[in-house]
């Protein structure tokens, strides 16, 4: 639980870094609100800044970088994806700037065979209003761990990803408490993301964290990353699971903030995945389905499930959609719980 004398400090530190804020701020070249729709009314400022409290206080620590561990024997067995250029660049000149790929250019072809034995993969997406929950609620009497659990089902989540997530070990330790079975990793992939998958049923191939966006000068908190890992199930099947929050304000367009983030987690995801890896892309997108930067990824993914918080920014995509049955699970168990509802989607690969 994060005291409320923290907190306090927390906000201190963040307004006496207003000043230097602007500065360090990405351009944005078109138009963009200025607050956060929330059942299609604008919050304060002051309800948005607690909220994103402990993201900006991540963002100030590091930029992050890439980062991996591997399996280099395990991974080196299919040709990396690549990610093909049309000669054009998005956000040019930008920190974020990011090679356009072919209109055409799309991962939305599932490499496994309909007919074939297929492997079940259940995944989380939950973003966990950190600041509120926990730091405010104390966890709500495991609201949120109690919604992990009880939605598991028989045979359990697969993979996890979480946003607004402070202490991935926390929200893990109170899902476990509640009956979470299985052997987990928690991954931390900055900026308050976390990233969990079962290692009692998939081999660790490789992993990584990369910065692809950053919230407009007019509501700016930080750069944006993505985390991912390349894991192989019990089974064979090779699994590229990746998690994200997306910049602020909810569905701006332009410079770091728009479609760039989304051209960039696609080039992440192109350049880490291999051929024949199913990929599952999970967030809180901060952007609704009509943005530019939900409008970029189907054209490169299939969406498979959509949230309706904050106007369904929660989304989950992959390059396979059939056989996938997705859920609204809601925003937490008991009196208290997220400002998002938690969304999970059911695959079955092969």
């Amino acid at each position: 639980m994060v005291a409320a004398s923290s907190l306090l400090r927390f906000a201190t530190m963040v307004a006496a870094s207003a000043a230097s804020v602007g500065a360090a701020a990405v351009s944005d070249a078109e138009s963009t609100s200025s607050c956060r729709t929330k059942g299609g009314a604008c919050t304060s400022g002051q309800e948005v800044s607690q909220e994103h409290l402990l993201l900006q206080m991540q963002s100030n620590r590091s930029s992050v970088e890439v980062r991996r561990h591997s399996d280099a024997s395990a991974a080196a067995d299919t040709p990396i994806l690549g990610f093909p250029s049309s000669g054009e660049m998005k956000a040019s000149g930008l920190w974020c700037s990011v090679q356009t790929p072919p209109d055409d250019w799309n991962l939305k072809t599932c490499p496994f065979v309909p007919s074939a034995a297929k492997t079940r993969v259940k995944v989380l997406t939950y973003n966990l209003f950190w600041w509120n929950l926990f730091g405010q609620k104390g966890g709500a009497d495991r609201s949120a761990g109690k919604l992990i659990a009880k939605t598991a089902g028989s045979e359990g989540y697969d993979l996890m990803g979480f946003q607004e997530c402070d202490d991935r070990w926390r929200i893990l330790g109170d899902a476990k408490a509640e009956g979470l079975q299985g052997d987990w990793e928690a991954l931390d992939g900055g900026h308050a993301l976390g990233l969990m998958y079962r290692k009692d049923r998939f081999q660790l191939l490789e992993s990584g964290a990369e910065d692809v966006g950053e919230d407009s000068s007019v509501q700016w908190y930080g750069k944006r990353s993505a985390v991912w890992v390349r894991l192989r199930h019990v089974d064979g099947t090779t699994v590229f699971f990746i998690n994200h929050h997306g910049p602020l304000p909810v569905s701006a367009n332009g410079g770091c903030t728009g479609s760039a983030t989304s051209l960039n987690i696609m080039r992440v995801i192109a350049k880490h995945a291999h051929n024949g890896d199913a990929i599952v892309l999970t967030g809180d997108f901060n952007a609704e389905p009509s943005s530019s930067r939900i409008e970029e990824l189907n054209k490169r993914l299939n969406k498979v499930y959509s949230g309706t918080s904050m106007g369904g920014v929660d989304h989950i995509f992959s390059n396979c959609a059939q056989d996938a049955q997705g859920q609204n699970l809601g925003k937490g168990v008991g009196q208290f719980g997220s400002d998002h509802d938690a969304l999970s989607v059911t695959f079955r690969f092969r």
